[in-house]
């Protein structure tokens, strides 16, 4: 997973957000990150659903059907390929979008160049729980301020690997969801 890349990418977003919302420049806006990713983080969990120990569906959202491929029909429109259906990932989905306010939080802290030049990948184990639920905590109580914005990061990719998701899923899923945040952002979402 590129990092530096995805920081790069998520400050072009923020900057973005400023010029489209101008009253958020000049102020602290941590306060509303920081809850924003805790919601993200409360959906992934849902989309997770391992806690809802009450329920007989604990299996996890990683593919709902969302539609069916348009192609050309015969008549010069477009119209739905029934053979082929449309799948997405919940719970993916919420994990990157979680995944933008940690990298936004890092960079309202200004703490992007120190975390790039000390990013150890097997700090990541170090940051794992025996078990996901726990995982989630550990997010919430980082994402709380209660251990610094290196814990935040390291049990947030933690919490990507114990959810099963690849370097390369999170980061192209990251990309994906990026240009939805810019498309939003220019029509006035």
């Amino acid at each position: 997973m590129n990092l530096k890349h995805m920081f790069e990418m998520q400050k072009a977003l923020d900057d973005h957000i400023l010029d489209e919302h101008p009253e958020l420049k000049g102020q602290d806006n941590l306060e509303w990150k920081t809850l924003a990713l805790l919601v993200e983080v409360g959906e992934c969990a849902n989309e997770w659903r391992g806690f809802k120990k009450w329920s007989k569906d604990q299996q996890p959202r990683v593919k709902v059907k969302t539609g069916y491929e348009m192609v050309d029909n015969q008549f010069g429109g477009i119209s739905p390929d029934f053979n082929k259906p449309v799948f997405k990932n919940p719970l993916l989905e919420e994990y990157v979008d979680g995944l933008h306010f940690v990298l936004s939080i890092g960079i309202e802290h200004e703490f992007v160049d120190e975390v790039l030049e000390y990013f150890e990948p097997h700090f990541i184990q170090d940051h794992k729980d025996p078990n996901v639920t726990k995982q989630f905590n550990s997010v919430f109580e980082a994402a709380s301020g209660l251990h610094g914005y290196e814990s935040l990061l390291y049990s947030y990719l933690a919490l990507g690997e114990m959810l099963e998701f690849t370097q390369d899923e999170i980061e192209e899923a990251y990309m994906a969801k990026n240009a939805i945040n810019h498309k939003r952002q220019e029509s006035g979402y």
